[in-house]
């Protein structure tokens, strides 16, 4: 690197008439510091453990950003999608790149998880935590926060949205729905209009016991069976 150069450089500049042992203390002080220069930028740039990296915290939007030339598979969405109840390397999207990887395809997924998020709140972050990484799929887990605070037809209009910018902007797009009263129909109409993809968050999740983190969140195990459920479509939008 060009600092040894350099290194090399001052030890060769030194007065002759100094000992050779203060030469050697102090060429060996100044490679110390250098090492813990280097260090400290590695310890900047990589502050995130590789896992958390890659899924970002259950409680923030986006915090990888993909630095290689992989395409981007992002996403959107809540508490669900942020991975609340487990940990930060077992949220469905952190298994997908697992499941990408093993399978060998060189994609990386984003995390574009916000815990508490409205569809209203995935749709004004669109821009900035979506389609600024020009993803070729987007996974768009919305709603589970909007009954009871949002009219049904205003959040639906809004996922409406969301869809079509997307698509405008040439991402293939999946709908993970909540199959509730009140609400299945309105994720099927949207799947239907858009000709995209509903495949219901939760339903594998009553398969066994074991799977829930609490009342509202999955664990890591069952965020692993939400990941198996949205597998077969992700191949399916990959392959299209």
């Amino acid at each position: 690197m060009g600092d040894t150069r350099q290194q090399h450089a001052w030890q060769a500049e030194q007065p002759r008439s100094r000992p050779r042992a203060f030469t050697r203390r102090v060429a060996a002080v100044s490679i110390i510091a250098l090492v813990a220069v280097v260090l400290a930028l590695y310890t900047g740039l990589t502050h995130l453990d590789p896992e958390q990296s890659l899924t970002g915290s259950p409680h923030s939007a986006v915090t990888y950003e993909p630095a290689n030339s992989r395409p981007a598979i992002v996403c959107l969405g809540d508490s669900l999608t942020a991975g609340d109840g487990a940990p930060p390397s077992q949220s469905y999207p952190a298994w997908l790149q697992r499941q990408l990887d093993a399978a060998g395809y060189k994609f990386q997924v984003v995390n574009a998880g916000h815990s508490g998020d409205r569809v209203a709140d995935g749709l004004a972050r669109l821009q900035d935590d979506v389609l600024r990484f020009h993803p070729v799929l987007t996974i768009v887990e919305l709603g589970s926060n909007d009954p009871g605070n949002t009219p049904a037809d205003t959040w639906q209009r809004q996922l409406s949205d969301i869809v079509a910018q997307l698509q405008a902007q040439h991402s293939g797009v999946i709908l993970g729905g909540l199959d509730e009263p009140g609400m299945t129909d309105r994720y099927k109409a949207v799947g239907s209009r858009y000709g995209v993809p509903v495949v219901w968050f939760t339903d594998n999740l009553w398969s066994r016991p074991g799977l829930w983190a609490n009342a509202h969140h999955p664990n890591g195990a069952g965020y692993q069976v939400v990941m198996q459920s949205f597998w077969p479509a992700v191949l399916q939008a990959l392959k299209g």
